[in-house]
């Protein structure tokens, strides 16, 4: 059986200032990518993405500049496949924390 889901990502460009530098202060880029669903939610909300985009940097002690809204993507996800590929990332992960594990017990035992 084939399961697919089809999600709609849409990309944000933010330019914001980090407050914390001296002045002068440098103006960073950075992309932010929304899903359908977040959109749906703050749409239910009545919080437009720019209003959302631009409180979560000003939590976080950053100024935004500006938000220009990027390319809208549709894209289908193979479920099994994304979750075989999740597995063995998540395998992986878990090695190497065993081995570094490891590898501290070890040097704390000479």
């Amino acid at each position: 059986m084939k399961l697919e889901k089809r999600i709609t990502l849409t990309a944000y460009e933010v330019e914001y200032i980090d407050t914390r530098e001296p002045k002068p202060r440098t103006i960073h880029w950075e992309q932010i990518v929304l899903d359908g669903g977040r959109l749906s939610a703050l749409a239910r909300l009545g919080q437009t993405p720019a209003a959302f985009i631009t409180q979560q940097y000003e939590a976080a002690g950053f100024r935004v500049s500006s938000i220009h809204r990027g390319e809208t993507i549709d894209a289908r996800i193979d479920l099994p496949a994304l979750w075989a590929e999740m597995q063995q990332k998540i395998a992986a992960s878990r090695k190497l924390l065993a081995q570094t594990k490891a590898a501290k017990e070890g040097s704390a035992a000479e």
